[in-house]
């Protein structure tokens, strides 16, 4: 399906005000045409119907007493004082021509246009073809009932033209000026509505809640810019806009809290497989700790034996020195591993998050017989992300490997366990893999994995959300995390992760 275009509203606003504004304006000019014209038309014919029966009226003691000269000169002075006349021509019963205004000789063809009866009034439309704009009406009115002939006097629409032309142009103009006043109104009135709807379109789509959480309502303060234009305020009422700008904050609002409480939800989530973690590692920890400390104690008693023996002093101060270094080394990465997860985005070093990892399960590792293989070299290579959070998603993977190894061990109590670590670096990503040869699972069970409590651990009870913890850090990462099954039966789990070059465009 094809997207739709997207268009604003306030150019449909302006498409609507111009379309109904033009043809008011092309209606109404219509009307105004049509009826100034008929209202023009009876007024030009008034007017030239009057002035053909007065010069009538005054022609007939002319031609009564012959007096063609003064007939002559009568219709030549009204032909004067009248801009609108055309002409003036004084017919006799016979349509001989008595008196005309023309300089020079009539023009014949004007001479057979209104050739109607000389007892009836008559008026004739008279424009030339290469001048059709100038029209004449020709009104042609009795002599004494057309008893002593006709008056045939031309008027010019000129005049009359041009003031309609006058009328049409005012319309005109005020068409255009409601055309400007109707955009800007368009725009006035589609700034009121689309801006705050505009606000919440991008609030809803750039919608951060870490930025919104204990701030003040960002929507409210980006509606704050157009209170100017917020008639409501002023009138203390509300519109369907208002309603729904309350219903949006008061969903923000939900949606903050909900947030809220998801987040500290997952956070507890993480803690508490994170505490679970440590208890399966608290034998391991306690025997990596003990160990030394039994050999201080040892050094202790030596020295305390023979301590004027500064040479053999010397070596068990140095082997106490060591015994003390394993101690604070296996407890700063049990404290960097349970201090509380918080999502602080850094670069680190993942070959030291991968071995402090094998420090801290070491002595499972050790205790189940496990070989680890590592492919990858032990230098400085950088991940860029949560450091506590990508160590917690490589020793959950990790202790499942064992736990998976210690299950098919109860089968085959010969199998020398194995857990081989990749760690790749492409262009694009990077990719850290684990693959052991325990038990397996079903081809089935895969896509359960990572849902909530699912487990089927036999050895001991799990808790069903280590690799959902796994999978929901990973996402935050905005990585992925797939499962396999091996060619040894057992199970291989890779995660990506985006490379630092790629986190830092973000």
């Amino acid at each position: 399906m094809k997207k739709p275009s997207f268009l604003s509203l306030f150019w449909k606003f302006t498409i609507a005000i111009v379309a109904i504004v033009a043809l008011f304006g092309y209606i109404n000019l219509f009307f105004i045409n049509n009826t100034i014209y008929s209202l023009f038309e009876k007024e030009i014919n008034y007017y030239g119907i009057n002035n053909a029966k007065g010069i009538a009226d005054n022609s007939v003691s002319f031609i009564l007493y012959d007096d063609i000269a003064g007939l002559d000169k009568m219709v030549s002075n009204k032909m004067k004082i009248d801009s609108s006349v055309a002409y003036i021509i004084v017919l006799d019963g016979n349509n001989k021509v008595l008196a005309h205004t023309f300089n020079d000789e009539i023009p014949q063809k004007l001479l057979k246009i209104n050739n109607a009866l000389a007892s009836l009034e008559n008026i004739v439309k008279i424009s030339e073809k290469s001048t059709p704009d100038n029209v004449i009406r020709d009104m042609a009115v009795p002599i004494l009932q057309g008893n002593l002939g006709k008056v045939r006097i031309g008027i010019y629409e000129e005049d009359f033209v041009k003031s309609i032309h006058s009328i049409n142009n005012f319309f005109l103009l005020m068409v255009v000026l409601f055309l400007i006043i109707g955009v800007i109104g368009a725009f006035l009135f589609s700034y009121v509505i689309t801006y705050p709807l505009k606000m919440m379109r991008i609030t809803a789509e750039n919608l951060n809640f870490k930025s919104l959480l204990g701030s003040e309502n960002t929507f409210e303060k980006q509606n704050s810019l157009v209170s100017f234009l917020n008639f409501n305020q002023v009138l203390n009422t509300e519109d369907e806009i208002d309603v729904l700008n309350k219903k949006f904050n008061e969903m923000v609002e939900r949606l903050q809290k909900t947030y809220t409480e998801l987040n500290e939800a997952q956070i507890s989530l993480i803690q508490a497989e994170k505490m679970a973690s440590l208890g399966t590692l608290s034998a391991g920890l306690a025997h990596e700790i003990n160990n030394p400390i039994a050999g201080i104690k040892n050094c202790l008693r030596r020295i305390s034996e023979a301590p004027e023996n500064i040479k053999q002093n010397i070596v068990y101060i140095e082997l106490m020195e060591e015994a003390v270094l394993k101690i604070e080394k296996v407890v700063g990465g049990l404290l960097n591993f349970t201090r509380k997860p918080v999502f602080e985005f850094t670069e680190f070093n993942l070959v030291d998050v991968i071995e402090n990892v094998l420090l801290l399960s070491s002595f499972q590792l050790e205790k189940s017989r496990i070989a680890i293989v590592k492919n990858y070299n032990n230098h400085k290579k950088l991940g860029y992300g949560s450091q506590n959070h990508i160590e917690q998603v490589i020793l959950n993977l990790v202790l499942n490997s064992i736990d998976a190894i210690n299950e098919k061990k109860l089968e085959n109590s010969s199998l020398n366990g194995e857990l081989i670590i990749n760690l790749n670096f492409e262009d694009d990503k990077t990719i850290f893999e684990i693959s052991d040869n325990g038990i397996g699972i079903a081809e089935k069970n895969l896509k359960a994995i990572f849902d909530p409590f699912f487990t089927l651990k036999k050895i001991k009870q799990g808790t069903g959300l280590g690799l959902t913890v796994c999978y929901n850090i990973i996402k935050q990462h905005k990585g992925s995390i797939e499962s396999q099954i091996n060619l040894t039966s057992g199970m291989t789990f890779k995660v990506y992760l985006p490379t630092i070059k790629e986190k830092k465009n973000e």
